[in-house]
C-alpha cells in the first residue's frame, strides 16, 4: 500500500503513558508531508519536462557537448559534489562550460536552418501552385472547346449534306 500525505496528516496514534511527545510527532509527520509534497511537485515537473522534450523535436538527434576536464579540484567529503579549488580554476571552469554551451547553441541553430531550408525546398511555390492551376484549368476549357467545335463541324456536314440532298432531288 503506497502511503499518501493525506494518510499521514490523518494518522492518530494511541497515547500511552510512555510514549512518544505527541507535538514532537505531529511536527515530524508534517516535515516528512511538506517534504513528499514537494517531491511529488518535482516529480511532476520533470515529467511534463521530459513529456515537452519528447513532443518538441523526436526527429532531431541530441548534440553531446564534449568532457570538461576539472581537475584540480578540492577533494569533497563523502556524499557531496567535487568543487574547483580556487577561483582561478573556477572561472577556467566556467569558460570552458560556456565555449562548450556556445558549440551546443551554434550547432542546435546550423541544425535548425537546415531544417527550414528542407522544409522550404519541401513546399512548391505559391505562385507555381496558382500557374500549374491554371494551366490544369486552361486544359480543361481547352478540351471542352475541342468537343464544342467536333459537335458543330458534326452539325455543319450534316446540313451541308440534307442542302446537298435537296439540290440533287430538285434537279432531279
Amino acid at each position: 500500500m503506497a502511503i499518501t500525505v493525506t494518510m499521514i496528516e490523518e494518522k492518530e496514534f494511541k497515547k500511552t503513558v510512555r510514549g512518544y511527545d505527541p507535538l514532537e510527532v505531529d511536527e515530524f509527520l508534517d516535515a516528512i508531508c511538506d517534504e513528499m509534497e514537494s517531491l511529488n511537485a518535482t516529480i511532476q515537473q520533470l515529467r511534463d519536462q521530459l513529456k515537452q522534450q519528447q513532443t518538441a523535436a523526436p526527429y532531431m538527434p541530441a548534440v553531446s557537448a564534449p568532457p570538461l576536464p576539472l581537475a584540480p579540484l578540492v577533494p569533497a567529503p563523502a556524499g557531496e559534489p567535487a568543487v574547483p579549488s580556487d577561483l582561478k580554476t573556477a572561472k577556467l571552469l566556467l569558460e570552458k562550460t560556456q565555449k562548450a554551451c556556445d558549440e551546443v547553441i551554434a550547432a542546435a541553430n546550423k541544425r535548425s536552418e537546415e531544417i527550414l531550408k528542407q522544409a522550404k525546398a519541401a513546399t512548391p511555390d505559391p505562385e507555381a501552385m496558382d500557374l500549374e492551376t491554371r494551366k490544369q484549368e486552361l486544359k480543361k476549357e481547352i478540351e471542352a472547346l475541342e468537343a464544342e467545335a467536333q459537335k458543330f463541324k458534326q452539325r455543319f456536314q450534316t446540313m451541308l449534306k440534307d442542302q446537298i440532298d435537296i439540290l440533287d432531288s430538285e434537279l432531279s
